[in-house]
């Protein structure tokens, strides 16, 4: 807990080791990715530990390519990363770095998302078996990391997109077997079928039979953003425009198109991408219906802020400086949440809790509101709390009787 308030983490990731998929790939699909003998510290991220994969000899993100010849960049953002998450880099990011980064930050349950494997679904069409072989692989490798403390370490899954049905199997596999509390998809245009296509009915339909949230989560470099076409190598400006916007095209998506209309009990979050963007687009959504309904979304028995409210979440990563004017805007807290983004270089943990309860724009009893937001987004109960609880406990007790021996 932080301050005595609940604080579950709708964005905390984890750093895929290089043996990942030696260790946990099928052995048919092993020769087609292979990593670097030797990686650089930082691969021109800013964050040490970071393992660049190629799949069938192609990098998984753009950046490969885009930075090929840049050798300043990555020493110079390295030198600016977050040094507080020093200690995770010594531990090779291992799964008792990130329970000791939810200790500092007073975080009860946290929710893990990919940083290297968000580039691991498709940039073209591959053979599905093979993607789904990929998503397999980390979905395992995920469940081994979260058993270190399964109560408070939960998984979204990874799920591949060349084949809805086998996305929908990889999904029912992960929540039955693994308890998978999401499922992570990018946002962007995935090989000629866009989100309000129903072609994705039947996922729609397993999230929602299912009662898990589909989490949408940019990652800059993606093969599949005209973002990344028209900004070039400069990653700064890619990444200011890319999480947003390909946010704002999938949630117009899913709104106008009926998603949430024929789906009403799907969730949606969208993560790392902020929230000041939500109240602009739901204005916007709203207005255009006003002269689009009857010719082209007669379905639409909400307003788009109600489907919004229904529906949709966003989250923050600790400061945002029109928090209060956003929630106003959107009619209430309940569709925010609160992501740490630990370890990634410019998180601002351990400082993502404080910054929420001391926003300016808000009261801080509306920030403890926000923290614990995350529980409606996932389900937990109060009894995940308690477990949760529990296992931080013994820890302290363990960590207590080590201090007086």
């Amino acid at each position: 807990m932080k301050n005595g308030h609940r604080f579950v983490d709708v964005d905390m990731h984890v750093m895929e080791p290089p043996n990942l998929f030696k260790n946990f790939m099928a052995a048919e699909f092993q020769d087609r990715i292979s990593t670097p003998a030797f990686s650089s510290n930082s691969q021109g991220t800013g964050t040490p530990g970071v393992t660049r994969w190629l799949i069938d000899g192609r990098p998984t993100s753009i950046d490969g390519f885009r930075s090929q010849y840049n050798r300043t960049r990555g020493p110079l953002i390295a030198a600016r990363r977050n040094t507080a998450v020093e200690f995770a880099i010594r531990r090779g990011f291992d799964a008792e770095a990130a329970v000791m980064a939810m200790e500092t930050e007073g975080i009860d349950i946290a929710v893990l998302f990919p940083t290297a494997g968000l580039f691991f679904m498709a940039p073209e069409k591959r053979e599905p078996r093979f993607s789904l072989a990929i998503c397999q692989a980390y979905n395992d490798w995920l469940y081994d990391f979260c058993q270190h403390s399964p109560d408070q370490l939960k998984m979204a899954a990874m799920l591949p997109v060349d084949d809805v049905n086998l996305a929908c199997a990889e999904l029912v596999r992960c929540v039955e077997r693994y308890n998978a509390v999401g499922a992570v998809l990018r946002p962007n245009y995935m090989l000629g079928h866009y989100w309000h296509s129903n072609y994705w009915d039947p996922l729609y339909g397993l999230l929602q039979e299912l009662d898990v949230p589909l989490c949408f989560h940019e990652g800059t470099g993606s093969y599949h953003s005209p973002n990344e076409e028209r900004f070039g190598e400069n990653r700064f400006i890619r990444h200011v425009a890319g999480h947003p916007v390909e946010m704002q095209m999938a949630a117009t998506a899913l709104v106008l198109g009926g998603i949430f209309e024929f789906f009403p009990k799907l969730r949606v979050v969208f993560v790392e991408a902020q929230s000041w963007w939500a109240p602009g687009l739901v204005g916007r959504m709203e207005l255009d219906l006003e002269h689009h309904r009857e010719s082209d979304a007669p379905f639409l028995s909400l307003s788009p802020q109600e489907y919004w409210q229904r529906n949709c979440f966003t989250t923050i990563e600790g400061s945002e400086k029109d928090l209060g004017a956003t929630i106003d805007m959107l009619g209430g807290p309940e569709t925010i949440c609160v992501g740490s983004d630990f370890p990634h270089f410019d998180s601002h943990f351990p400082e993502v809790a404080n910054r929420v309860l001391e926003n300016p724009s808000i009261t801080p009893d509306l920030g403890a509101k926000i923290l614990g937001n995350g529980a409606r987004l996932f389900g937990f109960t109060q009894e995940d709390f308690e477990k949760a609880d529990a296992v931080a406990a013994q820890r302290q007790d363990i960590s207590s009787a080590a201090l007086r021996a």
